[in-house]
């Protein structure tokens, strides 16, 4: 009996190590009020065409679990220009500006 609860929890955690993730977030903001931006697309893998872009909250604040392999994510929102993020190894992505007419890069 023990060895096969051993066996199942070997089993059951094989994916956990083919399969690793790891976590990203950020908080996305407007280039001229620096207010965050709810409901901004954050999209993993733009090959994917039937892929669901998963959204910021009311302030502005994401957070996924991206695959290990995954080396940029692209944000968008109407009317801003979409920005392309190069995902190193950093959790946390800090303020990240979107930027329509009228605004400046910094």
């Amino acid at each position: 009996m023990i060895k096969n609860l051993n066996i199942l929890i070997f089993i059951l955690l094989i994916p956990t190590c083919l399969y690793q993730n790891r976590i990203v977030s950020g908080t996305v903001i407007d280039c001229k009020t620096n207010l965050p931006i709810p409901g901004a697309e954050i999209i993993i893998n733009k090959s994917q065409s039937n892929q669901k872009p998963k959204l910021t909250n009311f302030d502005g604040y994401f957070k996924l679990y991206i695959p290990d392999d995954t080396k940029e994510i692209f944000i968008r929102y109407p009317k801003y220009k979409e920005i392309k993020i190069t995902v190193s190894d950093s959790k946390n992505l800090g303020e990240i500006i979107l930027f329509k007419r009228g605004c400046k890069n910094r």
